[in-house]
């Protein structure tokens, strides 16, 4: 190779090796813009004519439909490194019981709360067999059905 040739394949690598640890960014969920919010008017703007101006709702209250849910999230990851979140943005919009608007909150990344996973399990009533019990245990456990002096089956 010549000197040029090894510049430009060397040039090539480093192209290849910087552009695999660039960033990946995502974006999730239905980010609002400020003109379509300003729209949403407390105890004038029906469920209707918020979705026809939000659109469908990221999620709806667990115990009613009287509060809907707009979430964005903003995440970058890096080659191989957990993805972490750059920004998120929430709006909750309340209905009072003839579904018309009775508040708009909103809130971010600040507002939000980690919640940690918990990795155990619920044990199970019986015995924890092992490997070698599980592959021999059944050797002897099935017997021949005993006759009984009038000809029915007895117990096992």
């Amino acid at each position: 190779m010549t000197v040029p040739t090894k510049i430009l394949a060397a040039a090539v690598c480093a192209g290849l090796f910087g552009a695999a640890c660039s960033p990946i960014v995502q974006q999730h969920g239905n980010l609002i813009a400020s003109e379509k919010l300003n729209e949403i008017r407390p105890g004038a703007t029906t469920k209707d004519e918020v979705q026809r101006i939000l659109g469908t709702p990221s999620t709806l209250s667990t115990f009613n439909d009287r509060s809907w849910y707009y979430v964005s999230r903003r995440t970058s990851q890096v080659a191989f490194f957990a993805p972490s979140t750059e920004s998120q943005e929430s709006v909750a919009i309340d209905f009072d019981t003839s579904g018309v608007v009775a508040g708009v909150r909103q809130f971010d990344l600040r507002d939000s709360k980690s919640v940690e996973l918990v990795a155990r399990q619920t044990p199970s009533v019986g015995k924890e067999l092992g490997f070698l019990e599980q592959l021999i245990g059944n050797i002897g456990k099935f017997n021949a059905a005993r006759r009984t002096d009038s000809g029915n089956r007895g117990e096992i």
